[in-house]
């Protein structure tokens, strides 16, 4: 009898972990791209936050506070497209995201300042491109017009973050 249940234990195992790969292989490329612009949000939020109480450089709080102000915005604004779409997006951060906030998290001053907009200066020129390809790529009206309107914002912070970036390197 234990066998009969250990065995029904595995093939139940083996159906829940088949139909997850399953699940997410049958997701859209509209659900998946917000999945990972809603990932990208969470992050942004939790380093500008990080920013604000680890940073040096008044400009470096001051801009990690408009990064935090900005992606909840955006946050909410996924959310609500992915409610639209009858999605549900899962809440928090991936591992290798999780291990980029605890890497900065154990910074200060100046080393934090630089590697945070560093880290910003490489992703937003990162999702801008990306961004920028998905809008010609999915399929959803309102993902893509919500793409069109978050561009000029990212294209902003990438543009502050050098210019902050800039000044730290000419008043050390």
């Amino acid at each position: 009898m234990s066998r009969f249940l250990s065995a029904c234990l595995a093939m139940v195992a083996a159906v829940g972990v088949i139909s997850s790969v399953y699940a997410q292989a049958c997701k859209t490329d509209d659900q998946l791209f917000l999945e990972k612009a809603a990932e990208g949000q969470q992050i942004e939020i939790s380093l500008g936050q990080l920013a604000t109480q680890r940073a040096q450089n008044e400009r470096v709080k001051e801009f990690g506070a408009q990064m935090a102000e900005d992606h909840k915005k955006a946050s909410q604004q996924v959310e609500e497209l992915a409610m639209k779409g009858g999605m549900k997006l899962s809440p928090g951060l991936s591992e290798e995201h999780m291990l980029k906030v605890n890497r900065l998290s154990q910074l200060f001053g100046h080393a934090f300042d630089r590697a945070y907009l560093s880290y910003i200066l490489e992703d937003h020129q990162t999702v801008v491109e990306e961004f920028q390809r998905r809008a010609k790529t999915l399929q959803d009206q309102d993902i893509k017009q919500w793409i069109a309107s978050i561009l000029p914002t990212l294209q902003t912070h990438q543009e502050k973050a050098r210019r902050v970036k800039y000044s730290l390197q000419t008043n050390p």
